[in-house]
């Protein structure tokens, strides 16, 4: 009597330049610690906070444009097949967050409430979403 072992097929690993995942999740901690600083400027009024959340805002931004350029590298060098969902999840990302920064550049409450905190929940949001769809779209595929 033979019994048979089941093998599992795991999708291709998409390569990526080095660094570019690291960037990627510094970038989501800068607008994730961005949420936070807003949620402290509205329960304190302390205007350190709206300067915190404006310096996490500009440096998740450098990082998730570094991060986006390597992507583009990566592409044009590895030419692979591209999870094009979560690319576009995470131009959103960056585009919400460009908005959220000249939101932040006004001056004192108005540049927090409403708009501002709003678009860093919905930014932080996004990334949770893109994170999760990267999780899963990573997990190996068992046969039925």
């Amino acid at each position: 009597m033979a019994y048979q072992t089941q093998t599992y097929r795991s999708r291709p690993i998409r390569a990526s330049l080095p660094g570019q995942v690291t960037l990627g999740t510094f970038a989501a901690a800068f607008f994730s610690f961005a949420l936070v600083s807003d949620w402290a400027y509205v329960q304190t009024t302390v205007l350190m906070w709206r300067d915190f959340a404006s310096w996490m805002l500009f440096a998740g931004l450098v990082c998730g444009g570094v991060a986006v350029v390597l992507w583009l590298i990566g592409l044009a060098v590895y030419r692979q097949r591209q999870a094009w969902g979560q690319a576009l999840m995470s131009a959103a990302i960056l585009a919400l967050a460009l908005i959220n920064s000249l939101v932040h550049a006004g001056d004192g409450w108005s540049a927090i409430m409403p708009l501002g905190l709003g678009l860093s929940l919905v930014t932080v949001v996004l990334i949770v979403v893109t994170g999760t769809l990267r999780r899963f779209a990573s997990q190996p595929t068992y046969p039925a």
